[in-house]
């Protein structure tokens, strides 16, 4: 540290007098001549001390007691002197906390002998309000270069620094109101002209900066009253408008008005955007929205967006609603799980596959509104829409495709059986017939009286419905077609079903148009389907009742009715009203021996619908059957209609 000298009350003066003239104006207290006057006089020092505006301590090192405290400490620090005379370091205690480590650094370093020319802080008056400090000081030191005490000279700098905040702020203004992206105008409210504009909107708009402030804000806009109006209103507002450039051209904007005033002067903000990117990008995103949401509504396959994390139906299209029977509200009310026999949890963990793209495709049961379950084939996959993260569900109804796969799965199988029928059919009828011409002979051989003859006659009985049962099998086998005669299955079916109700206690309505198209058949064995058809419907009605037959024209469709050709067919159907089958029989009554009575009441081993499917399967035709439990079963047939009209057939 290099060496001082102690500091004499004269020197003092005099450092007195060049810390004053750093913090007031020149010579507006002191003159040469006074300066003087204080050096020699006493009292006129005093007199300095105690009446300048500006606040003198002098305290000592390291103690920290105010050995002097001017009276003007009350005014600049807000606390009286006795405070600082009653306390060491009592300045500390009135520190903002915001400078308390600023100033407790330069206090460490004061206390180390180093002075700190000039700093600027904030305190905390009596009153509990804000000061801002300016401080000059000068150390003294003694002999040995220590330094032994500190001059202060205090000011209030709180107007100052008020005005200085407010040119800077207004220099900040000025860099951001000329520094914006967006063109920006200051307009005056009441003559509504244009009093500054920054770079962006000269450029924009194409005027020069004298040139835009001989405008007023409606003369660049083409809808000047309805600007007028927004220059008026008090509060903040954003409107969209067309304004127009020095060459003419308009273009959209969006305006934001805002009101404010300054200097007695009311003037409104106003902060203008060009939209017509903007427009143009939303009229494409409306076009693509309104080309999508038709793609989706019009389309012909069932179509729903879901959320992924709740399982809630978002959206659904036409098809959607025209296939589960809801409308569209009713459906997007819904859970997935309220129309998927899943459960939620199964069809949440399907649906974060889907969404993670581990599996897209899947098969469901879906519940209609009627109850009525059908299958479904839904490739679902993770979709965004207006930042939302869905799944769309792509749902087919395989339902019918299911029941002709079963189909065809049934027809080779009854083929298969069929074959195997055949050859067991034809080999046992040899059997049968050597067995029935032993027991003839052996019959012809005994005298009526003998007890074998009574034996021979048994024996012969079962023979011969051995041989029925080999003609059954044979007809359910896959050879010998059906030899065909044309009907007109009106007169056909009255006659056929007389034949086999005859002494019944059923009874049988007829539903019959009068121009119903002939039919091309094997009489004998579409006989026996219908007969096989009236033995049920009594079967399930002991008590009696009605069989309603209908015959209508129809024309089928491709894949409309499982294993059909398109083309023209007759449907009849066969409706009791009996006890009903089963829904988990259903799907076997037309497999080969199988029956639900009991084995002592089978007549033909379970064939009988097998064999009218085998029958009607020959003729290129198709055998259905629908039941409700408690209500009763419908058969229904579809054959192929001739093509010209036969004569009557004799039964």
């Amino acid at each position: 540290m290099a060496t001082r000298k102690t500091m004499t009350r004269e020197q003092f003066m005099a450092e007195l007098e060049f810390m004053k003239k750093q913090t007031t104006e020149p010579d507006t207290l002191l003159g040469g001549k006074i300066v003087e006057d204080i050096l020699q006089e006493k009292e006129k020092y005093r007199l300095i001390l105690e009446n300048l505006s500006d606040a003198v301590f002098l305290l000592k090192i390291p103690e920290g007691a105010y050995e002097y405290v001017s009276p003007a400490v009350a005014e600049v620090f807000g606390y009286p002197a006795e405070d600082f005379y009653r306390k060491p370091f009592f300045i500390r205690d009135i520190i903002h906390p915001d400078y308390f480590e600023y100033c407790n650094e330069n206090w460490e370093d004061l206390l180390g002998g180093t002075v700190a020319g000039r700093y600027e802080y904030k305190i905390i008056d009596s009153k509990g309000k804000e000061r801002w400090i300016d401080q000059s000081n000068r150390g003294l030191f003694d002999s040995n270069s220590r330094l032994i005490a500190l001059i202060g000279l205090c000011r209030n700098v709180a107007t100052s620094r008020q005005a200085a905040t407010v040119k800077e702020n207004e220099q900040r203004y000025r860099r951001l109101f000329e520094s914006a992206g967006d063109p920006v105008f200051l307009v005056d409210r009441k003559t509504e002209f244009i009093v500054d504009a920054n770079m962006a909107a000269l450029g924009l708009y194409g005027y020069s900066s004298a040139e835009i402030l001989k405008l007023k804000i409606t003369d660049i806009s083409t809808e000047p009253d309805k600007t007028a109006l927004a220059l008026k209103a008090a509060k903040t507002n954003v409107r969209k408008w067309y304004h127009k450039k020095q060459d003419g051209a308009v273009f959209p904007v969006e305006a934001t008005v805002s009101c404010f005033t300054q200097k007695q002067r009311k003037l409104v903000e106003v902060v203008v955007r060009d939209i017509a990117d903007r427009i143009r990008t939303e009229e494409g995103l409306l076009e693509s929205e309104a080309r999508y949401r038709c793609l989706f509504e019009e389309n012909i396959g069932v179509m729903l967006l879901v959320n992924p994390d709740t399982g809630k139906i978002v959206d659904a299209n036409s098809a959607a609603c025209q296939f589960y029977g809801y409308s569209k509200d009713v459906l997007k009310a819904k859970m997935i799980d309220d129309i998927n026999i899943l459960s939620r949890e199964q069809l949440l963990r399907d649906m974060e596959r889907a969404r993670k793209r581990e599996c897209g495709h899947f098969y469901f049961l879906n519940r209609l509104s009627n109850g009525e379950v059908r299958d479904v084939e839904a490739y679902i996959g993770p979709i965004e829409i207006s930042g939302e993260q869905l799944l769309y569900f792509l749902v087919h109804d395989i339902t019918d495709r299911k029941h002709m796969e079963e189909e065809l799965v049934k027809a080779r199988q009854l083929e298969s059986v069929g074959i195997l029928t055949g050859g067991i059919a034809h080999d046992f009828n040899n059997l049968l017939a050597a067995l029935l011409g032993n027991v003839s002979l052996a019959k012809l051989s005994l005298s009526s009286d003998n007890p074998a003859y009574e034996k021979m006659i048994q024996a012969e009985k079962i023979c011969l419905q051995g041989r029925e049962l080999t003609n059954r099998l044979a007809t359910f086998a896959q050879g010998g077609g059906p030899l065909r005669k044309k009907v007109m299955i009106a007169a056909f079916l009255r006659d056929t079903v007389a034949l086999f109700l005859s002494g019944s206690n059923v009874r049988c309505e007829f539903e019959f148009p009068d121009s119903l198209w002939p039919l091309e058949i094997d009489v004998g064995q579409v006989q026996k389907v219908i007969r096989h058809l009236i033995m049920n419907a009594q079967e399930a009605m002991p008590e009696g009742g009605a069989i309603r037959i209908r015959a209508e024209n129809v024309n089928v469709t491709s894949g409309e009715v499982p294993s059909l050709k398109e083309g023209s067919y007759i449907r009849i159907s066969f409706q009791d009203q009996g006890v009903g089958i089963p829904p988990e029989y259903q799907g076997k009554v037309f497999d080969p021996y199988f029956t639900t009575k009991p084995v002592e009441n089978v007549k033909g081993a379970g064939l009988g619908l097998a064999i009218c499917y085998s029958i009607i399967k020959k003729h290129e035709g198709y055998l259905a059957l629908s039941s409700k439990v408690g209500i009763g079963t419908t058969f229904t047939i579809y054959l192929p209609a001739s093509s010209y009209t036969p004569a009557s057939v004799s039964l």
